[in-house]
């Protein structure tokens, strides 16, 4: 059986390679099992941030709940509990879920998803898993202590991720951005940017602060296997049937179908792309004036963010 965790930031190309990779033979994908979407992840928010920063060796038993049970395939429980929190959840207004996770304050209906949230059920059925996260950047270390996985960190021209992240609004200031300033300042040294500066500086910073933290934690595992979305846009088939077969993935018919079939013109939330469009695509999506704002505020980070993209 082959277990595989696929890492990236928001927008670099995760859902798509997920979603190709979990195309393949008798495997089970489980998208975001600490996303948004979860009653399980919202417990693991409102009590550690929606990018967990947990140090190895610390105990953080309902995250350990979490990624145990993913790993099993990652189907709701369908216990009485269960289907009562997500009852609950998925009829709490989106605003109000937001609020919850950037002030702390939870309301009631919220209090009582905490108390019922279940962990994942097996999927019986299946060889593999493939599990792909955005959120956990941060604890990459402690994840890998808890569940033996292939990790495959997939990167994106910073560019590109940022053009979309402006685009969807992604990133506000509060009690999430607050954590991620202060892992910055301790860890590298790297002041959040200053009162009054764009939305695009605040969003690099966030952004810097995630790919920052996935470049220092592949730097201490060597075996990690690399990959970029704009690599596996080219010759896309026989790059994704490869990097299945180096994870102990069975690439068939399925996993190419759905190859052939993403590469048209989507939606920002979809995975439909026209590949060959994509590697380039920031060129004509941001000003000079935005280039030049990400450049000033990932030049400030210590892992060569910036180091592979031309001016």
């Amino acid at each position: 059986m082959s277990r595989v965790l696929l890492l990236g930031v928001p927008r670099s190309g995760t859902t798509w390679a997920g979603r190709a990779l979990g195309a393949t033979d008798g495997t089970a994908y489980v998208n975001e099992p600490d996303g948004f979407r979860e009653p399980l992840a919202l417990k693991i928010m409102l009590k550690y941030g929606e990018h967990p920063f947990i140090s190895p060796g610390e105990q953080a038993p309902e995250y350990e709940q979490l990624w145990s049970s993913a790993f099993l395939g990652g189907l709701p429980s369908r216990t009485i509990r269960d289907r009562a929190a997500r009852f609950i959840f998925d009829r709490t207004p989106l605003d109000e879920r937001r609020e919850a996770r950037s002030t702390g304050r939870v309301p009631l209906r919220l209090r009582i998803v905490q108390s019922l949230a279940q962990p994942f059920a097996p999927s019986p059925d299946a060889r593999h898993v493939v599990v792909k996260s955005v959120q956990g950047c941060l604890s990459t270390d402690w994840i890998l202590e808890h569940v033996d996985a292939r990790v495959i960190l997939i990167e994106r021209n910073p560019f590109n991720v940022l053009s979309s992240w402006r685009d969807l609004g992604f990133v506000s200031e509060g009690r999430e951005f607050d954590r991620i300033a202060l892992l910055a300042s301790q860890r590298w040294g790297v002041d959040r940017p200053p009162i009054g500066a764009p939305h695009l500086a605040l969003q690099s910073f966030f952004y810097g602060v995630l790919s920052a933290s996935l470049r220092e934690s592949a730097m201490r595992h060597p075996e990690w296997i690399q990959t970029t979305h704009e690599y596996l846009c080219v010759d896309s088939l026989e790059r994704f049937a490869s990097l299945a077969e180096q994870v102990g993935l069975e690439w068939g018919e399925s996993a190419s179908a759905f190859i052939s079939d993403s590469d048209t013109d989507g939606t920002p939330f979809r995975t439909m792309r026209r590949s060959a469009d994509q590697p380039e695509r920031w060129r004509d999506r941001l000003t000079a004036e935005e280039t030049q704002t990400i450049r000033s505020v990932l030049e400030s980070f210590p892992s060569g963010l910036l180091a592979e993209i031309p001016e």
